[in-house]
């Protein structure tokens, strides 16, 4: 694979020593490659949010984009490790859930995944795992799965659901984001297909209610919130200007309900 893009996603943030150490490896090991470093703050063992923030980001790369989820994980979790294809996208990450909720892909129908659990323990994982399985990739593109073991089976966490109730939803805030924009469990798709060209109302409490989609955070003063399905087509709740996380105390786990109505 010439002119690749390695992306590496770490939960420890710039200030860390370990965010310096992973450039230097990454950089020492594939000088000639483009390398996307994203540093976040995920609670130890959160695949939820994990994998919200690569849903955000990762559609955005080019075919054949190596994205490294260097994550920690619960130690109730055996040190496994998987090397998944989707969308014409390589991801490797740790065997705790995180891809099949990227993947938005709960039975496997779309992706592919490959064994990449050293023999030896696993003390480093960019070191002993990742590095040398982007080596592969870099060597044999897509090839290399012939290479590899297939993995039928991965360790799968859930999402949560939307509550339905006649033309009611609940819907929960899965992530929030560095703005404290708020990300809820429904997809544009999904939106779509239950609206079924309905009028809606988002009611986020007593006080505020949303009844359109925006395309953009000027479509209401500073300080008003909106709607809309932005990076990873979701339902994002924002205020312009402002935290919709403090402003409107949509923190990860707070329920909304949506309500579609039928026109008159």
């Amino acid at each position: 694979m010439s002119n690749a893009i390695i992306h590496l996603i770490t939960d420890f943030g710039f200030e860390a020593p370990e965010h310096t150490i992973a450039q230097v490896q990454l950089y020492r090991n594939f000088p000639g490659a483009s390398i996307v470093f994203s540093p976040q703050s995920f609670r130890k063992g959160h695949a939820l949010q994990q994998a919200i923030f690569g849903k955000l980001v990762c559609g955005h790369f080019p075919d054949n984009s190596i994205h490294i989820l260097r994550v920690g994980t619960l130690a109730k979790l055996p040190p496994r490790f998987v090397l998944g294809h989707f969308g014409n996208q390589f991801f490797l990450a740790p065997d705790n859930g995180v891809l099949p909720l990227l993947f938005d892909d709960p039975h496997g129908e779309n992706a592919s995944y490959y064994q990449i659990t050293p023999i030896d323990p696993v003390v480093n994982p960019l070191l002993q795992v990742f590095i040398p399985a982007v080596t592969n990739l870099l060597s044999y593109g897509y090839n290399v799965v012939d290479r590899l073991q297939k993995k039928e089976q991965v360790y799968r966490v859930t999402m949560p659901e939307p509550t339905i109730s006649g033309s009611i939803l609940r819907l929960t805030v899965i992530y929030n984001d560095f703005f404290g924009n708020a990300y809820f469990n429904l997809n544009y798709r999904d939106f779509e297909l239950l609206r079924n060209q309905r009028k809606f109302r988002l009611m986020i409490n007593h006080y505020t209610e949303i009844n359109k989609l925006s395309l953009d955070y000027n479509d209401v003063p500073e300080g008003h919130p909106i709607c809309t399905f932005g990076h990873g087509g979701l339902l994002q709740v924002a205020v312009n200007a402002g935290s919709s996380a403090q402003l409107l105390e949509l923190l990860e786990g707070k329920n909304v309900m949506l309500e579609f109505i039928d026109n008159l």
